[in-house]
């Protein structure tokens, strides 16, 4: 082997050489771009997450006040239809008793009206 044929060689192996430096770079960068996109798409992934997360907790407290407050709403309209009840009842009773006293009275002076004439 001649000494251009050695130096051909050592040439070729030295391209071929640069060549796989250059490839492994490459791929070397593009692995590190491809890790960097994953962490961005993780880290929007989970911001995502943890927004939707907060717009949920905030609907559902909104939510859980308008149940309360409805709630409330509920309960003062019951005690109000339990007083006007027991108020119309009340009305309806102390009726019947007036009517039956002034039935009484009515009856009381009938008989006195009575009375004198019998006598």
């Amino acid at each position: 082997m001649d000494q251009q044929e050695q130096q051909r060689i050592n040439e070729a192996a030295e391209q071929f050489t640069d060549a796989l430096v250059q490839s492994y770079r490459a791929v070397s960068e593009r692995g590190e771009s491809a890790q960097e996109q994953n962490a961005q798409l993780t880290q929007d992934f989970f911001n995502r997450v943890i927004n939707n997360l907060r717009t949920q907790t905030d609907a559902n407290r909104e939510l859980t006040q308008q149940l309360a407050d409805q709630q409330q709403r509920q309960a003062e309209a019951g005690q109000t239809l339990a007083q006007e009840s027991t108020d119309a009842y009340m009305d309806f009773v102390r009726s019947t008793f007036s009517f039956y006293e002034e039935a009484v009275q009515r009856a009381g002076q009938e008989a006195g009206r009575e009375r004198p004439e019998q006598a």
